[in-house]
């Protein structure tokens, strides 16, 4: 059966982009899996002693975990199941995405342009440049730029 993955970074526009993941995989007969990346952070110590590694990666794989599990509750209907990783978003979300089923890729894009795009980056955009299956953007902004 084909998959569509649907990869968010859990922020307040997340939402959108697994509605709109959702209802393509309705449409495809395709199950979905809601993917999401923690990022490992590093805290800085003595140079000493090496850096300290101040995350607690586990409470945040949980966390991400139970907020996933929050937007598949909210379609009983469709077959969703949840994988949260750690490491680069980037290469990560491609990872996954090339490994397995998946028929297609919805990620969301902020839409930042300029020095704020330049500064920022964009995840969705190294995604939809590397990624060897086609990928579904959300825009999560929908004003003119």
């Amino acid at each position: 059966m084909a998959e569509i993955l649907i990869a968010v970074d859990l922020s307040p526009f997340s939402e959108q982009v697994i509605s709109t993941g959702v209802e393509l995989a309705e449409k495809m007969h395709a199950a979905v899996s809601l993917f999401t990346v923690i990022e490992i952070g590093i805290g800085l110590g003595l140079p000493e002693a090496g850096p300290v590694f101040t995350d607690d990666i586990q409470g945040r794989i949980k966390e991400a975990e139970d907020i996933l599990q929050t937007y598949k509750n909210k379609y009983p209907a469709a077959n969703v199941s949840i994988r949260v990783t750690t490491g680069n978003p980037k290469n990560e979300t491609l990872d996954e995405a090339h490994n397995g089923q998946t028929a297609i890729l919805v990620v969301g894009t902020h839409g930042r342009t300029g020095l704020n795009h330049m500064l920022v980056g964009s995840t969705a955009e190294y995604i939809i440049r590397h990624a060897r299956i086609p990928v579904l953007v959300v825009p999560y902004n929908k004003e003119e730029h």
